[in-house]
This record gives C-alpha cells, sequence and structure tokens, in this order.
C-alpha cells in the first residue's frame, strides 16, 4: 500500500512536468507568462537556451513517472529515480519562477520536500516499506 501512497503522486508530479516542457516548446499553455527568468532578463522561454530547458522538464517527467513506476513494481531504482526527478525538476522550476503557474511554484515545493524526506534517514524506512513483498 505505501507503495502506491509514494507512487502515485511521482507519476502526477512527472505528468504535469509534460506541461512545462511542452511550454518551452512552443506557445505557453495557460498560466505561463511570458517573462524572463530571474537569472536574467536576456533570458526567455522561447530563446535558444529556454528552449534546451524544456528538455530538462522533459527529463524530470520522465524520471519522476520511471520513478513511481519502479515504486510500483518494486524495483531498487525508484530511489534514485526519485531523487534525481526530484532535482531535475526543482532546476527546471526554479530559474523560471516568474514564468510558471502557481502549480508548478507548488510542483517546487513538493520536490524540496521530496528531497529533504529522501535524503533523511527516513527514506531507509521507506525503502523498506516499498521494496517489502
Amino acid at each position: 500500500m505505501i507503495r502506491f501512497l509514494v507512487a502515485i503522486p511521482l507519476i502526477l508530479h512527472g505528468l504535469a512536468n509534460l506541461g512545462g516542457a511542452l511550454a518551452f516548446a512552443g506557445k505557453p499553455p495557460d498560466g505561463f507568462k511570458a517573462r524572463p527568468s530571474i537569472i536574467s532578463p536576456k533570458l526567455q522561454m522561447h530563446s535558444t537556451i529556454g528552449r534546451i530547458w524544456g528538455v530538462v522538464w522533459l527529463l524530470s517527467a520522465l524520471t519522476l513517472v520511471s520513478a513511481g513506476l519502479a515504486a510500483i513494481f518494486q524495483r531498487d531504482s525508484w530511489l534514485i529515480l526519485s531523487i534525481l526527478g526530484s532535482g531535475l525538476s526543482f532546476a527546471a522550476i526554479a530559474p523560471w519562477w516568474n514564468t510558471v503557474p502557481p502549480g508548478a511554484r507548488f510542483g517546487a515545493i513538493f520536490d524540496l520536500v521530496t528531497l529533504l524526506i529522501l535524503l533523511s534517514p527516513v527514506s531507509a524506512w521507506l525503502n523498506t516499506a516499498i521494496l517489502a513483498t
């Protein structure tokens, strides 16, 4: 049961990150604003670097969905994929804080909480609970 409580939010968050990948690839969906990155006023979503940033969103989406599936199927890789996916997701969202919709900001908080949990001693208990048959 615990594996589903962990896996479902990871998968949903990964699917939500697909919206970010699409936003940087073309016309932003509702909620995204055509504002520059907080890194530099010259860095826009549809600049070359902005479009490349869409790849980071896509990688985070694929990694988080893979992490959730790995948890469901009780694979050891779920933990490292979750850490990697959350890190990529936060890295995708944070520089574009002025651009992303409120849901993505909530996603960044989700990423930080996930990283805090998975990089703490709690992760050993969680790993055991997920991998137990």
